[in-house]
């Protein structure tokens, strides 16, 4: 009976042992739980601190990016006598600057000569997207080539066609793609100042172009860009 007894206060003892070491080890991991939340608290609080200023540093140290004037808009804005700034389409500006003072050669398609229509062709697939017709002809008597002869409605991206005469009664012979503020960009065989000819800017109010001027174009579903919002 005695034996039975002690057996039990002994299992009573040790479980009473074993329920203050879970306790214990309960408690401890609280309070390590606590701590490591507290420990993680302050080094949020710590790391977001650093970020906002970093943040705020690079704020107010660095320009946006609607403030900042590109070496493109630069070199064509003094082309076409405007502001930096108000070189908005630079895909079609890094087009020209890529062909531009390639050499002039019938039917040419390379950088080693392209001539006039492929050049358009070429332009508008690349900076509109839009599939034209492949010589100067066709473009212009392309059902959907929306003529005009009114130099005041120009926009940029407009088509501008040329032959020997003037006449629309003869066959068109030149195209070449209007910027804005009088100047187009085409491939030529047509000299330029600095001797070469090829694709080049051309000042459409030059006698020489207003003379073999037809008629411009405007093809649909082109992004054209008014002249005075260039301004």
């Amino acid at each position: 009976m005695y034996y039975a007894d002690n057996f039990k206060f002994e299992h009573r003892k040790q479980i009473k042992n074993k329920i203050e070491v879970l306790y214990l080890c309960k408690s401890f991991g609280n309070m390590r739980g606590l701590y490591v939340f507290l420990l993680a608290g302050m080094l949020f609080t710590l790391v977001i601190g650093c970020k906002s200023a970093d943040i705020k540093d690079i704020y107010i140290e660095q320009p946006t990016q609607e403030n900042t004037i590109l070496p493109i808009q630069k070199k064509y804005g003094e082309i076409l006598g405007i502001a930096p700034q108000n070189v908005k389409n630079i895909q079609l500006y890094s087009f020209i600057d890529n062909w531009e003072n390639t050499p002039y050669r019938m039917g040419g398609e390379t950088k080693r000569g392209i001539d006039c229509s492929f050049f358009t062709q070429f332009l508008y697939h690349d900076v509109y997207n839009s599939l034209i017709e492949r010589t100067a002809e066709k473009q212009y008597m392309a059902p959907d080539t929306d003529k005009f002869i009114g130099q005041e409605f120009l926009k940029q991206g407009d088509l501008l066609f040329f032959n020997l005469t003037g006449s629309q009664y003869h066959k068109i012979t030149h195209v070449g793609v209007y910027l804005g503020h009088d100047k187009f960009v085409h491939s030529t065989a047509r000299k330029a100042s600095n001797g070469n000819n090829g694709v080049q800017i051309s000042n459409f109010k030059d006698p020489h172009w207003l003379k073999l001027f037809v008629a411009a174009g405007r093809k649909p579903n082109i992004k054209t860009v008014s002249t005075s919002e260039q301004n």
